[in-house]
Protein backbone atom coordinates (compact mmCIF):
# COMPACT_ATOMS: atom_id res chain seq x y z
CA UNK A 1 0.00 0.00 0.00
CA UNK A 2 1.41 3.44 -0.89
CA UNK A 3 1.96 5.78 2.02
CA UNK A 4 -0.53 8.58 2.54
CA UNK A 5 0.91 11.97 1.56
CA UNK A 6 2.31 14.00 4.42
CA UNK A 7 0.02 16.64 5.83
CA UNK A 8 0.76 20.34 6.27
CA UNK A 9 -0.77 22.08 9.24
CA UNK A 10 -1.98 25.59 8.35
CA UNK A 11 -3.23 28.58 10.30
CA UNK A 12 -4.46 31.94 8.96
CA UNK A 13 -3.50 34.84 11.19
CA UNK A 14 -4.52 38.46 10.45
CA UNK A 15 -2.04 41.16 11.41
CA UNK A 16 -3.62 43.19 14.20
CA UNK A 17 -2.95 46.76 15.33
CA UNK A 18 -1.30 45.43 18.53
CA UNK A 19 1.20 43.41 16.43
CA UNK A 20 2.72 46.52 14.86
CA UNK A 21 5.56 48.75 16.02
CA UNK A 22 6.09 52.53 15.57
CA UNK A 23 7.54 51.81 12.10
CA UNK A 24 4.08 50.53 11.09
CA UNK A 25 5.20 46.94 10.51
CA UNK A 26 4.94 43.79 12.63
CA UNK A 27 7.32 43.97 15.59
CA UNK A 28 9.45 40.85 15.13
CA UNK A 29 8.84 39.27 18.58
CA UNK A 30 5.13 39.22 17.72
CA UNK A 31 6.01 36.93 14.78
CA UNK A 32 7.54 34.50 17.28
CA UNK A 33 4.30 34.66 19.29
CA UNK A 34 2.38 33.85 16.12
CA UNK A 35 4.68 30.87 15.51
CA UNK A 36 3.93 29.67 19.04
CA UNK A 37 0.20 30.09 18.37
CA UNK A 38 0.70 27.87 15.32
CA UNK A 39 2.40 25.16 17.40
CA UNK A 40 -0.30 25.36 20.06
CA UNK A 41 -3.02 25.04 17.43
CA UNK A 42 -1.11 22.12 15.87
CA UNK A 43 -1.10 20.30 19.19
CA UNK A 44 -4.81 20.89 19.66
CA UNK A 45 -6.20 20.35 16.15
CA UNK A 46 -3.45 18.38 14.40
CA UNK A 47 -2.20 16.13 17.22
CA UNK A 48 -5.39 15.94 19.35
CA UNK A 49 -3.31 16.93 22.40
CA UNK A 50 -4.37 20.41 23.64
CA UNK A 51 -1.76 22.24 25.69
CA UNK A 52 -3.99 22.14 28.77
CA UNK A 53 -3.82 18.34 28.65
CA UNK A 54 -0.20 18.16 27.51
CA UNK A 55 1.17 20.57 30.14
CA UNK A 56 -1.23 20.54 33.07
CA UNK A 57 -2.65 17.01 33.03
CA UNK A 58 0.22 14.96 31.63
CA UNK A 59 3.01 17.09 33.09
CA UNK A 60 5.01 17.55 29.91
CA UNK A 61 6.80 20.60 28.56
CA UNK A 62 8.11 21.33 25.09
CA UNK A 63 10.68 24.13 25.41
CA UNK A 64 12.49 25.63 22.46
CA UNK A 65 16.09 24.35 22.18
CA UNK A 66 17.11 26.56 19.30
CA UNK A 67 15.62 28.45 16.39
CA UNK A 68 16.66 30.17 13.20
CA UNK A 69 14.33 32.85 11.84
CA UNK A 70 14.62 34.54 8.47
CA UNK A 71 12.62 37.72 7.97
CA UNK A 72 12.07 37.79 4.21
CA UNK A 73 9.76 40.79 3.86
CA UNK A 74 7.95 43.13 6.22
CA UNK A 75 4.40 42.33 7.30
CA UNK A 76 1.84 45.10 7.74
CA UNK A 77 -1.44 45.81 9.44
CA UNK A 78 -4.51 43.97 8.07
CA UNK A 79 -2.49 41.52 5.98
CA UNK A 80 -3.49 37.88 6.28
CA UNK A 81 -0.49 35.74 7.22
CA UNK A 82 -0.87 32.10 6.23
CA UNK A 83 1.33 29.95 8.47
CA UNK A 84 2.34 26.41 7.51
CA UNK A 85 4.03 23.79 9.70
CA UNK A 86 5.67 20.49 8.80
CA UNK A 87 7.98 18.15 10.70
CA UNK A 88 11.54 18.07 9.39
CA UNK A 89 12.89 15.47 11.81
CA UNK A 90 11.80 13.44 14.84
CA UNK A 91 14.28 12.34 17.47
CA UNK A 92 13.76 10.31 20.62
CA UNK A 93 12.82 13.38 22.65
CA UNK A 94 12.94 16.22 20.11
CA UNK A 95 11.22 17.47 16.98
CA UNK A 96 12.51 19.86 14.33
CA UNK A 97 9.73 21.92 12.77
CA UNK A 98 9.85 23.76 9.46
CA UNK A 99 7.56 26.78 9.60
CA UNK A 100 6.88 29.42 7.02
CA UNK A 101 4.42 32.27 6.63
CA UNK A 102 3.28 33.82 3.39
CA UNK A 103 0.87 36.44 2.10
CA UNK A 104 -0.79 35.65 -1.20
CA UNK A 105 1.92 33.13 -2.06
CA UNK A 106 4.79 35.50 -1.20
CA UNK A 107 6.97 34.07 1.58
CA UNK A 108 7.47 36.56 4.41
CA UNK A 109 9.00 34.42 7.15
CA UNK A 110 10.88 31.12 7.55
CA UNK A 111 11.66 29.38 10.84
CA UNK A 112 13.50 26.25 11.90
CA UNK A 113 12.35 25.38 15.42
CA UNK A 114 13.83 22.58 17.50
CA UNK A 115 11.61 21.55 20.42
CA UNK A 116 12.48 19.18 23.26
CA UNK A 117 10.13 16.91 25.18
CA UNK A 118 10.67 17.27 28.93
CA UNK A 119 9.04 16.23 32.18
CA UNK A 120 7.87 19.28 34.12
CA UNK A 121 8.55 17.37 37.34
CA UNK A 122 12.16 16.39 36.68
CA UNK A 123 12.93 19.12 34.08
CA UNK A 124 14.75 16.43 32.09
CA UNK A 125 14.27 15.20 28.55
CA UNK A 126 11.89 12.27 28.10
CA UNK A 127 10.92 10.18 25.10
CA UNK A 128 8.04 11.47 23.00
CA UNK A 129 5.08 9.17 23.81
CA UNK A 130 4.40 6.80 20.93
CA UNK A 131 0.81 7.98 20.50
CA UNK A 132 2.06 11.53 20.02
CA UNK A 133 4.98 10.47 17.82
CA UNK A 134 2.66 8.59 15.45
CA UNK A 135 0.48 11.68 15.07
CA UNK A 136 3.53 13.88 14.45
CA UNK A 137 4.70 11.52 11.70
CA UNK A 138 1.65 12.43 9.63
CA UNK A 139 3.22 15.85 9.17
CA UNK A 140 6.77 14.63 8.38
CA UNK A 141 8.34 15.91 5.17
CA UNK A 142 8.93 12.81 2.96
CA UNK A 143 12.61 11.90 2.70
CA UNK A 144 13.72 14.94 4.67
CA UNK A 145 16.87 14.84 6.75
CA UNK A 146 17.33 17.24 9.63
CA UNK A 147 19.05 20.41 8.51
CA UNK A 148 22.27 21.31 10.35
CA UNK A 149 21.90 22.52 13.90
CA UNK A 150 22.04 26.33 13.88
CA UNK A 151 25.00 27.81 15.69
CA UNK A 152 25.54 31.27 17.12
CA UNK A 153 28.92 31.92 18.76
CA UNK A 154 31.28 30.35 21.27
CA UNK A 155 29.89 32.29 24.22
CA UNK A 156 33.14 34.08 24.98
CA UNK A 157 32.17 37.66 25.76
CA UNK A 158 34.77 40.26 24.70
CA UNK A 159 35.88 42.88 27.19
CA UNK A 160 34.44 45.67 25.03
CA UNK A 161 30.92 44.22 24.89
CA UNK A 162 27.96 46.40 25.86
CA UNK A 163 26.16 45.12 28.95
CA UNK A 164 22.64 45.76 30.20
CA UNK A 165 20.80 43.98 33.01
CA UNK A 166 17.12 43.13 32.88
CA UNK A 167 14.88 41.79 35.61
CA UNK A 168 12.84 38.73 34.61
CA UNK A 169 9.31 39.85 35.40
CA UNK A 170 5.99 38.15 36.01
CA UNK A 171 4.81 39.22 32.53
CA UNK A 172 7.75 37.36 30.90
CA UNK A 173 6.77 33.97 32.33
CA UNK A 174 4.49 31.18 31.12
CA UNK A 175 2.26 28.80 33.15
CA UNK A 176 5.30 26.56 33.74
CA UNK A 177 6.92 29.45 35.62
CA UNK A 178 9.77 30.05 33.16
CA UNK A 179 10.31 32.73 30.53
CA UNK A 180 7.99 32.24 27.55
CA UNK A 181 10.46 32.07 24.66
CA UNK A 182 9.03 34.92 22.50
CA UNK A 183 9.65 37.21 25.49
CA UNK A 184 13.38 36.63 25.03
CA UNK A 185 13.08 38.35 21.67
CA UNK A 186 11.44 41.32 23.40
CA UNK A 187 14.46 41.33 25.72
CA UNK A 188 16.82 41.18 22.72
CA UNK A 189 15.06 44.23 21.27
CA UNK A 190 15.33 46.06 24.61
CA UNK A 191 19.05 45.28 24.70
CA UNK A 192 19.47 46.75 21.21
CA UNK A 193 17.54 49.85 22.24
CA UNK A 194 19.64 50.22 25.41
CA UNK A 195 22.80 49.96 23.28
CA UNK A 196 21.62 52.75 21.00
CA UNK A 197 20.54 54.86 23.99
CA UNK A 198 23.57 54.64 26.26
CA UNK A 199 26.24 52.84 24.23
CA UNK A 200 25.95 54.72 20.94
CA UNK A 201 24.36 57.89 22.36
CA UNK A 202 21.71 57.76 19.64
CA UNK A 203 18.30 57.27 21.31
CA UNK A 204 15.76 55.40 19.19
CA UNK A 205 12.95 57.88 19.81
CA UNK A 206 14.33 61.39 19.47
CA UNK A 207 17.43 60.73 17.35
CA UNK A 208 17.54 57.51 15.31
CA UNK A 209 13.89 57.23 14.29
CA UNK A 210 12.72 60.87 14.42
CA UNK A 211 15.59 63.19 13.48
CA UNK A 212 17.44 60.75 11.21
CA UNK A 213 14.29 58.94 10.00
CA UNK A 214 16.07 55.57 10.09
CA UNK A 215 14.92 52.09 11.11
CA UNK A 216 16.80 48.87 11.92
CA UNK A 217 14.76 45.79 10.95
CA UNK A 218 16.08 42.28 11.50
CA UNK A 219 17.07 40.14 8.52
CA UNK A 220 17.63 36.94 10.50
CA UNK A 221 18.17 35.76 14.03
CA UNK A 222 19.48 32.49 15.43
CA UNK A 223 19.08 31.69 19.11
CA UNK A 224 20.18 28.84 21.37
CA UNK A 225 18.47 28.42 24.74
CA UNK A 226 20.87 26.73 27.16
CA UNK A 227 18.99 26.86 30.47
CA UNK A 228 15.59 28.22 31.51
CA UNK A 229 15.20 31.61 33.16
CA UNK A 230 12.77 32.28 35.99
CA UNK A 231 10.90 35.20 37.48
CA UNK A 232 12.99 37.39 39.76
CA UNK A 233 16.33 36.53 38.18
CA UNK A 234 18.55 39.30 36.87
CA UNK A 235 19.50 38.49 33.30
CA UNK A 236 22.72 40.11 32.11
CA UNK A 237 22.82 40.70 28.36
CA UNK A 238 26.13 41.27 26.57
CA UNK A 239 26.06 42.62 23.02
CA UNK A 240 28.92 43.05 20.58
CA UNK A 241 29.45 43.51 16.84
CA UNK A 242 30.83 40.55 14.89
CA UNK A 243 30.57 42.03 11.40
CA UNK A 244 29.78 45.38 9.81
CA UNK A 245 28.83 45.84 6.19
CA UNK A 246 27.76 48.87 4.20
CA UNK A 247 24.29 48.93 5.71
CA UNK A 248 24.07 45.74 7.76
CA UNK A 249 25.35 44.57 11.13
CA UNK A 250 25.80 41.16 12.66
CA UNK A 251 25.34 41.32 16.42
CA UNK A 252 26.15 38.67 19.01
CA UNK A 253 24.19 38.45 22.24
CA UNK A 254 24.87 36.39 25.35
CA UNK A 255 22.49 36.12 28.28
CA UNK A 256 23.67 34.98 31.71
CA UNK A 257 22.51 34.92 35.34
CA UNK A 258 25.23 35.42 37.95
CA UNK A 259 27.80 34.37 35.34
CA UNK A 260 25.95 31.19 34.31
CA UNK A 261 25.23 31.15 30.52
CA UNK A 262 21.54 30.87 29.72
CA UNK A 263 21.27 31.76 26.02
CA UNK A 264 23.18 32.85 22.94
CA UNK A 265 22.02 34.63 19.78
CA UNK A 266 23.35 35.93 16.50
CA UNK A 267 21.27 38.68 14.94
CA UNK A 268 21.66 40.31 11.52
CA UNK A 269 20.05 43.73 11.17
CA UNK A 270 19.98 46.34 8.43
CA UNK A 271 19.78 50.13 8.47
CA UNK A 272 17.02 51.48 6.22
CA UNK A 273 15.85 54.94 5.21
CA UNK A 274 12.24 55.04 6.34
CA UNK A 275 11.27 57.50 3.59
CA UNK A 276 12.18 54.99 0.86
CA UNK A 277 12.13 51.77 2.94
CA UNK A 278 15.43 50.85 1.28
CA UNK A 279 18.79 50.03 2.83
CA UNK A 280 21.10 52.95 3.39
CA UNK A 281 24.75 53.17 4.51
CA UNK A 282 25.37 53.17 8.24
CA UNK A 283 25.98 56.85 9.13
CA UNK A 284 29.68 57.44 9.61
CA UNK A 285 29.35 58.79 13.16
CA UNK A 286 27.35 55.71 14.18
CA UNK A 287 29.78 53.39 12.39
CA UNK A 288 32.65 54.91 14.37
CA UNK A 289 30.79 54.42 17.67
CA UNK A 290 29.78 50.87 16.73
CA UNK A 291 33.39 49.95 16.02
CA UNK A 292 34.14 50.41 19.72
CA UNK A 293 31.99 47.30 20.31
CA UNK A 294 33.41 45.21 17.49
CA UNK A 295 35.19 42.04 18.51
CA UNK A 296 38.77 42.02 17.34
CA UNK A 297 39.88 38.81 15.58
Amino acid sequence: MPKAPAETFSLLRPVRFADCDPAGIVFFPRLLEMANDLVENWFERGLAMPFVEFHLERGYGIPLVNTRVEFIRACRLAEQLSFELRVEALGRSSAVLAIRAHVGGEVRLRLRHKLAMVSLESRRAVAIPEELRSRMRRFSIPGAAASPEPSTHDGRVPANAFRTTQLVRFAHCDPAGIVFYPRFFDLFSTTLEDWFQSGLECPFGSEFMVRRNLRIPGLSITAEFLRPCRMGEFLDFDLWVTRMGRSSLELALAGSVAGEPRLRALWTVCIIDFATFKSTPIPEDLRERMQAYQRSS
